[in-house]
């Protein structure tokens, strides 16, 4: 498949939906990055901070217990602040430059008045998030893997909505809701390229 011009695409999921081995599948068809954790290290990069402090805050509101030994910067405020900022500095810039796939990080809302820019939406019932994050992450207890999920929901939930003030998880703004459980990962990945192609993106 070959692009006939440039587009962008973010994919907002629901942990355990399989929204990264999606993302990758679409990339890897179109030969087009994309940026998931990649992010961090171009935000250290960027921002001239510590990496692992930032995986503290990746797509979460900011830890208690570690920023009160971060610095502050006058200019951005709290470590998760200049997190946001920078990641958000980094989408626009790489959706100016090229086409590319961002999964999560309210990308959505950052790009929503860009042209030429899709949102998707991965979500899968929760016994079947559940399944997928015991195989994934190699956990046996089903009640341990529940409680990873239901953590790390809530995370991106708080982030999400408290940056964006909008809705985590509902239909406003999005091009596509996919259910990854009734399509598979790479189902979902062929509809997406296949509303791509519709939409003229795709030869």
């Amino acid at each position: 498949m070959k692009l006939k011009k440039k587009v962008i695409l973010t994919l907002g999921r629901e942990y355990g939906s399989g929204g990264h081995a999606i993302a990758e599948t679409v990339g890897k068809a179109l030969d087009i990055p994309v940026y998931d954790k990649n992010m961090l290290q171009l935000a250290a990069q960027k921002g001239g901070l510590n990496q692992d402090y930032l995986e503290s805050e990746d797509e979460r509101l900011a830890n208690p217990f570690i920023e009160p030994y971060v610095p502050r910067s006058p200019e951005f405020g709290s470590l998760g602040e200049q997190l946001f900022t920078l990641q958000s500095k980094i989408i626009r810039e790489k959706a100016e430059q090229e086409s590319c796939i961002f999964v999560g990080r309210c990308s959505d809302d950052i790009l929503k008045k860009y042209d030429d820019c899709f949102h998707i939406y991965v979500y899968a019932p929760r016994i079947d998030r559940i399944k997928r994050i015991m195989e994934v992450e190699d956990i046996e207890d089903s009640l341990a893997a529940e409680k990873i999920l239901k953590k790390i929901d809530k995370q991106r939930k708080s982030y999400y909505q408290f940056y964006t003030d909008r809705k985590w998880g509902a239909t406003e703004g999005k091009d596509l809701m996919i259910n990854s459980s009734a399509t598979g990962i790479d189902g979902a990945a062929q509809l997406i390229l296949t509303f791509l192609q519709m939409k003229g993106y795709i030869e």
